[in-house]
This record gives structure tokens, sequence and C-alpha cells, in this order.
């Protein structure tokens, strides 16, 4: 009898708790913490790469206002030398960048912004430079043609993580003086090897809106850095194109860059010997060979 009081009267409480809970601050899950540092890893050789090498990437996530000079030559077989002289101005928009993040936090449910901020307190806790978050970037450019060409392009990206490989989206409308609206879609999938190296596949697609021509790019690049003043860049890509409803390859290319800091990391020098293999002459090999003279301003 007295077993069946104790029962009676433990039951209820039972019932009513509610089990216990640890502070949330201090539940980090195991796998989500290795998943954020190995993300950063990798992130910070891509950035490290990218920025050695120009990228525009680089640029965007680590929001640098820059101004950049290039001059480039390029000799092929059955072609003239082409030149050409390049001003690009690189813009960093605080205010629309803050507005935009303000506008897609407004459209998200309280919850997804709890988990948001504690995804963002655990990555700056560990370190992690891997932005997940939209952004949103400009730049300005001229080419010095005659007449000069002149285009501007807004640009949104994103990053997220799978696994050991990082994804990067990012979704371009431009306007180019001689050729109109054009659209272009990418994504880049990042695998780190080393310390010093990283594997890239990218595919992207350019749609020419006023032109209404679509093509489309495929293939991985290894990029590897030599030195604190030179690193080398090795692909492999395919070009395709749709034209009246019929989707083909228009060429492929292996080619290798060389890039070296010639003074103070504002001057730099590209070589670019490669091969390209052109269906407009039934995929035979044509050899080029580009060089390059970069000067950068800015950086803040």
């Amino acid at each position: 009898m007295g077993y069946l009081f104790l029962f009676l009267t433990i039951w209820p409480a039972l019932l009513l708790a509610s089990p216990a809970e640890e502070p949330e601050e201090k539940t980090i899950p195991i796998l989500e913490t290795t998943q954020e540092l190995f993300g950063g890893r990798i992130n910070t050789v891509a950035n490290r790469l990218d920025l050695f090498f120009a990228d525009q990437r680089a640029d965007d996530e680590l929001a640098r206002s820059r101004i950049r000079l290039r001059q480039r030559y390029e000799v092929r077989e059955r072609a003239l030398m082409q030149d050409d002289f390049q001003i690009r101005f690189n813009i960093r928009l605080p205010n629309l960048e803050e507005k935009f993040k303000f506008q897609l936090d407004k459209k998200q449910s309280p919850n997804k912004k709890n988990a948001v901020l504690k995804q963002e307190a655990v990555r700056d806790s560990l370190g992690n430079e891997l932005d997940t978050t939209w952004q949103y970037r400009a730049d300005v450019g001229i080419n010095a043609s005659i007449p000069p060409r002149v285009f501007f392009r807004n640009r949104l990206r994103k990053n997220w993580q799978t696994g050991e490989l990082i994804q990067r989206f990012v979704e371009e409308v431009s306007w180019f003086s001689d050729r109109d609206w054009e659209q272009n879609t990418s994504i880049d999938t990042d695998y780190i090897i080393s310390e010093e190296s990283l594997l890239r596949f990218n595919n992207s697609s350019d749609w020419k809106i006023t032109r209404k021509d679509f093509t489309t790019g495929h293939g991985p690049s290894l990029r590897q850095r030599l030195s604190d003043n030179e690193a080398v860049s090795y692909g492999l890509s395919m070009s395709t194109i749709v034209e009246n409803g019929v989707w083909y390859v228009t060429n492929y290319r292996i080619g290798t860059t060389y890039r070296r800091n010639l003074y103070k990391q504002w001057l730099y020098l590209d070589l670019t010997p490669g091969l390209d293999f052109p269906k407009q002459w039934s995929f035979r090999r044509t050899p080029f060979i580009a060089m390059q003279i970069e000067a950068l301003f800015g950086g803040y």
C-alpha cells in the first residue's frame, strides 16, 4: 500500500516535468564546430590565393574598394596581336549593403534569425572567415578603346559549406556600352589540397540579353602559391553555346598562368601560355601566349 501511495504521488510530477536543458551558449554541436573550423581553413587558403590573383571574389568578399589598371597583350596562331587596356573601379557601398541585409532579415522568421545569430557567434568564436550571408557588390570599368567602352556590374554573392567543400554562388547583372545588358550566373566549388594549394571547379552561364546569346563555361583549376611573391594556376576548361536550340561545344582550353609581384604588392606581372581547340578550326590546336601588367591602388 505504501508503494502504491508513493507511485500515485510521484507520477503526476513526472508527467508535468520538463527535460533538463543546458544553457544555449554551452551547447555547440561537435560536428558543426568541426565543419566551421574546416570551412574557415578552406576559406583562408582561397582568400589568400584569390587575393594574390586579383580575383573579383577577393575584392567583393573582403569588402575592398580598389582601382585596377590592366594592360594586356595576347598573341595567338592565325591571328593578329591583340592589346587591351582596362581601368576598373571596385566600389564598396556600406549603406546599401546594410539596407539589403536589413531587408533580408525582415523576411526571416524569429527562429531563423536566432539560428543565424547563433551560427555567426560560433563562427566568430572559432575565427572562421567564411561569410554565409548574402553580399551585394558593384564595380565600374572602362576599356581604353575607340570609342571607349564603359561597363557597370551588380553582383549578389552567397557561400555555403557542404562537408569538406565550399560552394560559392554569384548572380551578376551588367551593362556594357557596346553590347547592352548581360546576365551571368556561376557556382564555384573549392577543395583544399594543402595550405598552399586549392582545387576549384567552375560552372558558369552567360546570357547576352540583347543579342540573345547563351554560353556556358565549365572546368577545374589548380592554384598553388610558390612563395610570398609568386603563384601559378593550371586550368582546363570547356566552352559551349546554345544556338537555334542546339547546345554544342565551341572550344577546349589548356592553360597555365604564372603571376609575380613585381613591386610592393601594387605592380604585378602575369604570363599565360596555353592551347585552344576551337570548333571553327575543327578543334585543331591553337597555341597562344598572353602577358598582363596590373597596377593596384586602394584596398580599403
